[in-house]
């Protein structure tokens, strides 16, 4: 059964960009392209960005929110955990 993901990111739709040639080094995509559709094995995964209004924090800092649904056709619950584990490290920043 195929298994869908949402995620609340603090990210702007190039952060979205960067994460995913992260996780597939080999795809394009266009400036304003907010859906990609990513090989796993044999299923596919569908990940869409959706601005959302931003957040503030203290007052002062206001960091971007997105949307970020991960589709991924595959029945397999192990295959589906490997494909997220692997999106959480691409998408991840460094910091402490």
């Amino acid at each position: 059964m195929p298994d869908t993901t949402k995620k609340i990111m603090s990210l702007t739709l190039a952060d979205f960009h960067r994460g995913v040639h992260a996780l597939a080094p080999g795809l394009t995509t266009g400036q304003e392209q907010t859906e990609v559709v990513i090989p796993d094995g044999a299923a596919t995964v569908r990940i869409t960005y959706e601005t959302l209004e931003s957040t503030t924090l203290g007052g002062l800092l206001a960091l971007p929110q997105a949307r970020v649904t991960i589709h991924h056709s595959s029945g397999d619950a192990a295959v589906r955990t490997a494909f997220l584990a692997r999106f959480d490290q691409a998408f991840q920043r460094g910091g402490g």
